[in-house]
């Protein structure tokens, strides 16, 4: 086995041990719009996360469990959500609510758009 590598911390999923079950999707722009949460300088917490692939490609998710939903993310964002997962370290921060993160807006092609920036809590 290749020094440093391990079989186990790069194949096994990162679980978080929410029930999600009854959980809603919600938008980033509908967060970032909202009267009580929105803004750019509003740390939101990361309690979860996961990619669900569909039909239309990576559909990475943020799991928020003290406000009890699920926080789409621009699928641009597969892959860093991908690297996060196979990270044990990030994902022992997430378990110990150490990550957040702030969404921004920005203009793409004549349409409003909604981003975020991990943060350290």
């Amino acid at each position: 086995m290749a020094k440093g590598f391990s079989f186990a911390s790069t194949f096994n999923k990162a679980s978080f041990d929410i029930d999600t079950t009854d959980f809603p999707y919600v938008k980033l722009g509908d967060i970032y719009n909202s009267k009580e949460e929105g803004g750019d300088d509003v740390v939101h917490p990361i309690n979860g996360l996961y990619v669900h692939i569909s039909k239309l490609g990576d559909s990475p998710v943020i799991i928020d469990a003290e406000k009890k939903r699920l926080v789409n993310l621009p699928q641009f964002t597969g892959n860093t959500i991908r690297e996060i997962l196979a990270n044990e370290q990030a994902v022992d921060a997430i378990k110990a609510n150490k990550v957040g993160y702030t969404i921004y807006k920005y203009d793409s092609h004549a349409k409003k758009c909604y981003g975020i920036t991990f943060v350290d809590k």
